[in-house]
């Protein structure tokens, strides 16, 4: 029910490249005082969807009496959509009766895109986060090749199960693990949860440093009411970076002290050669 749902933005895969005619490009308050002074009044926007590799134009209404928080419904970073496109960890095993099965997690099928504050732009970051929660509760926004949807999913990383690793997955990272083909062909859908999802700190307005063309997305504190996850940015994007490397050696998530392994694939924005992927064990 929220304008952002209406207006038919994907959560991760949608950037704002454009409010009202004016190009973001740089890190400043222009988007959130458009935001502000349109309140009930159409505010066009123009976004770019690293899936489809195409650019729309939609038009939002914020407002403050759609049964939500925010005037629009959602969260927003200034980022680079430079191979924002790798920026994803792909589930390839699940194990019975783990946290991941419990959290409905989809084997082949699920694609692990962050948190409402942190992108998974490889499986190191993944398993920072999960570290972060282990034995609570953490909202993964996760992405399904056979529903072409992108859903909010609650996860509870803990080694009080009967098998290994705090999730009880394996999941796989770079060239290899990239979407399908077939997935491109669309920008995708978000499903809204049952209450809207935001990250536990809030700011009024963006803050980090400005993406560059040629470096990794920054990290900046996500800001409620403006657009999707991963959006405001006006940076190229889009490439691919060469060919494929050898596969990584594999890298434990949530591994107990002494796990070795680094997560495969090159930080994003860089330019040497993707990585042929990681696959990290059940023991996650």
């Amino acid at each position: 029910n929220s304008p952002a749902a209406s207006a038919g933005l994907v959560s991760f895969f949608d950037f704002v490249v454009a409010a009202n005619g004016e190009p973001l490009k740089v890190l400043d308050q222009r988007f959130v005082e458009m935001i502000k002074s349109s309140e009930n009044k159409p505010l066009p926007l123009t976004i770019f969807n690293i899936k489809s590799e195409t650019t729309r134009d939609v038009v939002i209404t914020p407002r403050r009496n759609w049964g939500g928080q925010g005037m629009l419904g959602v969260t927003i970073r200034f980022d680079s959509f430079w191979r924002a496109e790798e920026a994803l960890v792909r589930v390839l095993e699940v194990q019975p009766d783990s946290p991941a099965e419990l959290a409905g997690l989809e084997p082949e099928k699920d694609y692990l895109l962050g948190t409402a504050e942190k992108v998974f732009k490889d499986t190191e970051t993944l398993n920072e986060e999960v570290v972060k929660f282990l034995d609570s509760t953490v909202e993964f926004y996760v992405y399904n090749t056979a529903t072409d949807e992108v859903r909010v999913v609650v996860v509870m990383p803990t080694h009080n199960w009967d098998g290994q690793g705090c999730l009880g997955l394996s999941v796989g990272h770079g060239f290899l693990h990239r979407l399908p083909h077939r997935c491109k062909q669309s920008t995708g859908r978000s499903i809204e949860p049952a209450r809207a999802i935001f990250p536990t700190s809030l700011s009024d307005a963006t803050a980090g440093p400005p993406a560059q063309e040629e470096a990794a997305p920054a990290e900046a504190t996500p800001v409620a009411d403006a657009a999707p996850q991963v959006p405001m940015t006006a940076a190229t994007g889009g490439a691919n970076g060469g060919e494929p490397s050898s596969p990584s050696a594999p890298a434990p998530a949530c591994a107990p002290e002494g796990g070795e392994g680094s997560a495969g694939g090159n930080e994003a924005g860089s330019h040497p050669e993707d990585s042929g992927g990681s696959k990290i064990p059940a023991k996650s």
